[in-house]
């Protein structure tokens, strides 16, 4: 499995070119259940866009209903 990156940090002054690995201080990687947590809310979000489809409604609409 790839490591999928997080975040970068650089060290003062930011990106700089002319320094050793364009001044990347520390470089910060997603853990396997934080790749799961997103996986699975990206899934019930593609879910509930589907069913929102199906019913032809808006997400708007749908709260305006259940509320």
């Amino acid at each position: 499995m790839t490591k999928k990156i997080k975040e970068i940090v650089y060290g003062i002054g930011g990106f700089d070119e002319s320094k050793p690995d364009n001044n990347v201080v520390e470089t910060l990687y997603y853990t396997a259940a934080e790749l799961t947590e997103i996986a699975e809310a990206e899934a019930k979000a593609t879910a509930k866009a589907a069913l929102l489809t199906q019913l032809g409604i808006t997400a708007e609409q749908a709260k305006l209903l259940l509320s």
